[in-house]
């Protein structure tokens, strides 16, 4: 799975998962997170990616403002 930040945004980033090393990513702020984005409209623990019975799902962490899924 590939993840791009949207093209607005000042520090674009591309992730590359390979869900053969785990089954669940974690998305935030926090250095400790999987994947870390340094935006401060990103919450500390924003969502978390599982891949599960060969679906992928994305869950919102409560985060402040949502989590958006553009595909």
């Amino acid at each position: 799975m590939v993840l791009e930040s949207d093209i607005n945004c000042l520090s674009k980033a591309i992730h590359v998962i390979n869900f053969e090393f785990k089954k669940q990513y974690t998305v935030g702020r926090r250095v400790t997170n999987d994947i870390t984005v340094s935006d401060i409209s990103v919450s500390r623990a924003q969502s978390s990616i599982t891949l599960r019975n060969d679906k992928i799902y994305v869950e919102d962490l409560d985060s402040k403002f949502g989590t958006f899924v553009k595909i």
